[in-house]
């Protein structure tokens, strides 16, 4: 599945290099730090030195189910920081949380007929901007040590590769326990943030689809990944 590594000091956004370029399925890209690296919805996200930033190309043959795939390296990201004893959760449907902030987020777009993905994990990172500084955490920050950055995405490209292989060989109902069992907020009560909607209700599931199930008052709602944000009730 990972064939082809292109390593860079820096780039603009490596999401936007392999959308752009003519690279092969497989190739993976990695940046030191981006001028440019975003999130969902065209947010910026910000990438200095210290993070592990980097995309990948899948063929979008081998993926039917294209809006899950967040969810599915978010699943990969957590189950690798679990063999390093460090118990992360998935905030649906796109993030990666410790402690109750942001450590990493994923990115899928399709490009013609490619899925480009894209990563970004706060590794070594020693601070960040004020405006997101209270939400935001690293691995050094969380645990007091450095990390390997090659070392670290050896290791993490492994358990991607296995995730993403089931999930591309059984669909997301493959994978939805593993998925459910690290999701936050789960069984909590939320508030739901769509571009003209707001819900409230509980957190009840994910569907096989990766949809989230919300308990309102006047019953359950099913949403689809990728068009809501979830905030927990305080």
């Amino acid at each position: 599945m990972f064939e082809c590594l292109l390593w860079l000091e820096e780039t603009g956004s490596t999401q936007d290099l392999l959308k752009e370029g003519n690279f092969p399925y497989g190739t993976l890209v990695v940046a030191n730090k981006q001028k440019k690296g975003r999130g969902r919805k065209g947010r910026r996200w910000e990438s200095r030195e210290g993070g592990l930033y980097f995309s990948f190309v899948l063929r979008d043959d081998d993926f039917r189910e294209f809006l899950q795939i967040p969810l599915a390296v978010s699943l990969g990201i957590c189950e690798f920081l679990e063999t390093l004893d460090i118990k992360a959760k998935i905030k649906w449907p796109n993030d990666v949380y410790l402690m109750g902030r942001k450590l990493a987020g994923v990115l899928a777009e399709k490009s013609g007929k490619k899925i480009v993905v894209g990563v970004g994990i706060n590794l070594n990172q020693e601070e960040f901007p004020p405006d997101i500084e209270s939400r935001s955490i690293s691995l050094k920050l969380a645990t007091g040590k450095g990390w390997d950055k090659r070392d670290f995405f050896s290791g993490l490209l492994d358990n991607l590769k296995r995730v993403l292989e089931a999930y591309a060989k059984g669909g997301f109902k493959e994978i939805r326990n593993r998925v459910k069992g690290k999701l936050l907020y789960l069984g909590c009560e939320v508030f739901l943030f769509s571009d003209d909607q707001t819900f409230r209700g509980t957190f009840k599931d994910i569907d096989d689809k990766g949809f989230l199930i919300l308990e309102t008052e006047k019953g359950n709602l099913t949403l689809p990944c990728g068009e809501v944000s979830l905030r927990e009730v305080i």
